[in-house]
């Protein structure tokens, strides 16, 4: 929903968003203020606002009349200043989490297929039965095993092995590694990590370092590296 669509067409589609006839709604600032939608659990930003207040508005969508809701934002190192300038003036403190691993990403997908698995209506499963007690014989009995490899193929993750990912970038087949100092007296940072490494590292090993950053207050550093 933008503001070059028909104002009747937009009316529609909030209608049909409110009567739950879809699950998401993609939309400009148009949606941000002036709109009463009840029962929003969840807004996604894909980057910061330059105005607070208009995070305010945007991130107010969710958790109306004293409900809770969550508000995610994306950002980069470029925008990072914008998030802190949300915090500085809004008085308020946002959790950072790094980019999602595979491993999470899977998580989250089997908690929305015991959601989906709530609309199994009972008269259906004799029908299953049969096939459900020799998936578990096929098991040995093990029927966590059973139904674990019943929700991995649901969510299509059932072939290969999941491979690493950067934890800074999102970089598959990286993996990312922290270096910090046993002594309080010295500290480190991404300059002094990178030259203790070139230092002490097989020559190979240390021109494979990819981005390498400073933790905060010189607390040491985390790098990627190929994960072979």
């Amino acid at each position: 929903m933008h503001g070059d669509i028909a104002q009747n067409q937009r009316e529609v589609t909030m209608k049909r968003f409110k009567e739950n006839k879809f699950k998401v709604l993609v939309a400009t600032d148009v949606a941000s203020r002036g709109l009463d939608i009840p029962n929003v659990d969840l807004v996604i930003q894909i980057e910061p606002p330059k105005e607070v207040e208009t995070y305010i508005h945007r991130s107010g969508r969710t958790a109306r009349a004293g409900a809770s809701g969550v508000c995610i934002t994306f950002y980069t190192a470029k925008t990072q200043f914008l998030i802190e300038q949300i915090e500085s003036q809004a008085g308020i403190v946002l959790k950072k989490i790094g980019i999602p691993q595979p491993e999470d990403v899977i998580r989250s997908s089997a908690c929305g297929i015991l959601t989906n698995l709530e609309n199994v209506k009972d008269e259906v499963l004799p029908m299953f039965e049969k096939a459900a007690k020799k998936l578990i014989d096929q098991e040995g009995g093990n029927a966590l095993k059973a139904v674990s490899k019943c929700l991995a193929y649901i969510s299509g993750h059932y072939k290969n092995a999941l491979e690493n990912k950067s934890l800074l970038t999102g970089t598959e087949k990286q993996l990312t590694m922290k270096m910090t100092s046993t002594s309080s007296s010295n500290r480190l940072n991404a300059t002094s990590a990178k030259a203790l490494l070139d230092r002490w590292w097989a020559g190979r090993m240390a021109e494979n370092i990819r981005t390498i950053r400073s933790i905060k207050n010189n607390g040491g550093a985390v790098f990627d590296i190929y994960d072979d």
